[in-house]
Parts: structure tokens; sequence; C-alpha cells
């Protein structure tokens, strides 16, 4: 496979946050479509092997082991509820939620925050924030 489709294959793992939309789902499948069709197919296991590597290295590099989650939230840990944040603001469970918070082993790496997760972490915090302010505003 020549340098030029090979840097394109690679490419494609930085234009993944497209899928986060339709319309955007729309564009990487064209840009997909478009590289396939340029692939000859005696190459397209190692453009396979390339972009699974791509996205391998993606995931690390984004990956917040730096940050203690879990430490920060002291006792909020048990006061939260994580099923509630977990469903409400990243649409996953509760299991998801906690083994990011705590840091757990999966697959034998520790799960950790993306910086975009901790971004929606601190937005779901804020908002948690301002509905207990609203609410203590309430009671008379």
């Amino acid at each position: 496979m020549d340098a030029q489709l090979e840097n394109r294959v690679r490419e494609l793992v930085g234009k993944f946050h497209l899928l986060r939309t339709k319309e955007g789902s729309e564009e990487f499948d064209r840009i997909w479509r478009a590289l396939n069709a340029d692939i000859p197919a005696e190459h397209r296991r190692e453009a396979g092997q390339i972009l699974l590597e791509e996205m391998k290295k993606s995931r690390e590099r984004k990956k917040r082991t730096d940050v203690d989650v879990r430490g920060t939230f002291g006792d909020l840990y048990e006061v939260l509820s994580l099923s509630y944040i977990a469903q409400h603001y990243f649409q996953k469970d509760r299991s998801w939620l906690a083994q990011r918070i705590n840091g757990n082993i999966v697959n034998g790496k520790p799960s950790a925050f993306t910086d975009d997760e901790l971004e929606i972490l601190k937005l779901a915090l804020t908002d948690i924030k301002n509905k207990l302010s609203e609410t203590i505003l309430s009671i008379k």
C-alpha cells in the first residue's frame, strides 16, 4: 500500500467524532466509501490493521489516568446517584461510570475518563449543584 493511502487510513481515525450526529455519520460514510474504493482488494486487510492500530492509539492517548476522580469525589461518592449521572449525562449504565471513577482494571487496563468525558462530568456536577441550589432556595 502506498504512503499516501496509508496516511488517509490513519487520518480516518481523526474523523470518528463525526459519528456522533446523523449528518456527521453520513459524512463519515462518504469518506469511508471513497477511501475504500481507493484501496486495492489485496491491501484492504493491511488497511484494516492500520485502522485498528490507530484506533487503539487514539483511545489510549485520550484516557486521563492522571486524574483521581474518586479522591476528588470524597463523601459525594456516597451521596450522588451514579446511576442517574451515568444514564442522564452519559447515556451509559452505573457500572461504566463507577469503573471510570474508581479506575478499575478492565481488560487489563485501568479505566479512565477522556478529556471530553471529564468535561461532561463537570457539567453534570454543575447541573446537579444548580438543582440543589434551586431546591434549597425554594424551601421556606
